[in-house]
């Protein structure tokens, strides 16, 4: 288990904050603040290694915010205790779509007529706060109001928020997939918060999920989307929904184009802060 975490904060101007934002998380950052003040957007990202600092100088250069002093990047390493007790001033409740109430453990009173989804930050990317994994939870939620569904494959689950919701939403039988050790203990966890063992099981590997299902989602990078797609696709039964994020805009008819080559159409998509989200759906066999 990780025990100590680099923290890298960056001070840029207000209006280049989503973007170098986003880069903070693509390059592999599971958590992520952000404060703003005097026309500067101050980004605090989590790292399990070093961060990538040359790249973000780089890219900040590309993108017309060059970092003129060694002041505008902070790097410290930061005890795993104290990492998880700052996202306590950052992790509030939110309430998604018409059902959904994503929480932590410290606050996890949900409203009436709304299914609390609680999620302990930890150390895995999900806390249902960044745009990708709203878009997900979102369309989800739409997706499983449409049709009736019983099985879900959440993969690379991260901290689980995404296959706990399918639980909380109805699924009796919902798989969740990642290969990070860490990620899997902390889903393990927030999957025990929730009560929801008996209909969620985690593994490791994509080889241990038997089967088709009705419902896939995966929350990954453009890259992994379109490599993955013969794999994934196989795991969507006939007529099923794949679900997937975690890509910018500019990535999307890539990863379109991958998943309509091999016999999904786009059902539905959502957009929020430059990050997209798609349903697609299989086409159902003749």
């Amino acid at each position: 288990m990780i025990t100590a975490w680099f923290e890298c904060t960056v001070d840029v101007p207000i209006e280049h904050g989503e973007t170098v934002a986003n880069f903070l998380i693509e390059r592999g950052a599971p958590g992520l603040q952000s404060e703003e003040g005097k026309g500067i957007a101050r980004l605090t990202a989590y790292y399990s290694a070093p961060p990538p600092l040359d790249a973000l100088v780089r890219f900040c250069a590309s993108v017309g915010c060059p970092l003129h002093d060694n002041d505008s990047i902070r790097v410290r390493r930061v005890p795993h205790e104290d990492w998880a007790e700052n996202w306590k001033a950052h992790f509030h409740p939110q309430a998604l779509g018409e059902r959904l109430y994503i929480c932590p453990p410290w606050d996890c009173v949900a409203p009436a007529g709304r299914l609390a989804v609680v999620i302990d930050p930890g150390m895995a990317f999900g806390t249902g706060h960044h745009a990708s994994t709203r878009g997900c939870l979102l369309l989800l939620e739409h997706a499983l109001g449409d049709q009736r569904m019983e099985r879900g494959l959440d993969v690379g689950t991260g901290s689980g928020v995404l296959a706990i919701a399918l639980v909380k939403l109805g699924l009796t039988d919902v798989w969740a997939i990642d290969i990070d050790a860490d990620a899997c203990a902390i889903a393990e966890a927030n999957a025990a918060h929730n009560s929801v063992e008996a209909r969620m099981h985690i593994r490791h590997s994509l080889d241990e999920a038997p089967g088709t299902f009705d419902v896939l989602c995966a929350n990954l990078f453009a890259h992994l989307l379109q490599q993955m797609a013969p794999e994934l696709t196989d795991l969507v039964r006939p007529g099923g929904v794949f679900i997937c994020s975690g890509f910018l805009i500019n990535d999307e008819h890539a990863v379109c184009r991958a998943y309509e080559a091999r016999g999904f159409h786009l059902a539905r998509r959502h957009e929020e802060e430059s990050w997209v989200t798609l349903a697609l759906q299989r086409s159902p066999e003749r």
